[in-house]
């Protein structure tokens, strides 16, 4: 049996992982719209320069006693270390118990972990599906198709409603997907050739267009130019959000920088990034976890837009209530992942 992920962000990235050990019977393609994987946890390449410009860190509440054994896979491969260094003026919410988890490679290289091992095709963005029988014919932006027998999407909810689905989609799901609702996001990647030293790698300001700082180059540690990444506010994202292009804010973002670290030189490189879907703020009503789109051939939709909480733990929860869904309609024992892979 052949199933397509679509999405080849976390969600995407654990589901492929959780079938592929535990149900190695299926026939696993991801298709990622994307130059790579990552989702929201992507990292910027470019040239000899690389940044995260979306999620900086994981977060691990020791409370969180399911997401404990993905935190240990994660540290034990090396993929993700203990977070070194200062956090200035860090949300409330993160006063407690939790750990800060930072990767080497980049953010990005969590998902790719959860990925080996997976057909993994980038830059395939799908834009129809045809009911073919028992089987889903999908056809991506290039013109191109191919047929599987079950298709799940793990990209943001509101992604669905620009896709062809041959009618299938039910007016009352397409109503409650229109209700999802994510707060859009800048970044701005500034690369520099030498910057002062500071006694902090990542810090919040009360400030709308410069509202989060951090320097990736200490954060990951990898010995490249002084690189910071700058996150506006989610308040300033939506006021600017078509009406300004991504450059005209990233100068206005690099305008406010100067004026609160007026000791940065002069950036060699500077480039900005636009979220669309940044984090999720309204999720699917209900918090189902997914949404059946069609029963036979399967099509499935979940991630965190169908969860409680937009988190990584939430991602990897949404994989394995979909990985058991998949397994219920093939017939296959639900062995949870964490019982095979990530003792």
């Amino acid at each position: 049996m052949s199933v397509l992920i679509v999405g080849a962000g976390f969600t995407g990235s654990v589901l492929s992982k959780t079938l592929r050990v535990t149900a190695p019977e299926l026939t696993l393609t991801v298709w990622e719209k994307s130059r790579g994987a990552g989702g929201r946890q992507a990292t910027k390449r470019d040239g000899e320069h690389s940044c995260d410009i979306g999620a900086q860190y994981l977060t691990h509440w020791q409370s969180d006693e399911f997401f404990q054994p993905y935190i240990n896979v994660l540290k034990s491969t090396n993929v993700i270390h203990e977070l070194k260094g200062n956090i200035i003026n860090a949300p409330s919410k993160y006063e407690g118990n939790c750990v800060h988890y930072v990767a080497h490679k980049g953010m990005n290289s969590t998902s790719k972990y959860f990925l080996s091992g997976t057909n993994v095709f980038y830059g395939t963005r799908v834009t129809s599906l045809k009911m073919l029988n028992d089987q889903i014919e999908v056809k991506n932006s290039e013109g191109r198709s191919a047929k599987f027998d079950a298709v799940v999407f793990t990209i943001p909810a509101p992604q669905l409603l620009e896709i062809d689905m041959d009618g299938k989609m039910a007016p009352e799901t397409r109503e409650d997907i229109s209700k999802v609702q994510f707060t859009p996001r800048f970044s701005l990647m500034v690369v520099f050739d030498e910057a002062p030293e500071y006694d902090w790698v990542m810090k919040y300001h009360a400030d709308d267009v410069v509202r989060f700082t951090v320097w990736d180059n200490v954060k990951r540690s990898h010995g490249l130019d002084p690189t910071l990444l700058i996150h506006c506010s989610a308040l300033y994202a939506v006021k600017n959000t078509d009406v300004k292009t991504k450059e005209e804010v990233g100068q206005e973002m690099l305008v406010r920088l100067k004026e609160l670290f007026p000791e940065l030189p002069v950036p060699k490189k500077v480039i900005p990034h636009f979220w669309r879907y940044g984090q999720v703020y309204k999720p699917y009503p209900g918090s189902p976890g997914l949404v059946t789109i069609n029963e036979r051939p399967l099509i499935l939709a979940g991630g965190d837009s169908f969860m409680e909480t937009s988190n990584l733990s939430m991602c990897a929860k949404a994989a394995e209530i979909l990985g058991d869904s998949l397994k219920d309609r093939f017939n296959i024992p639900k062995i949870p992942l964490r019982e095979v892979h990530l003792k």
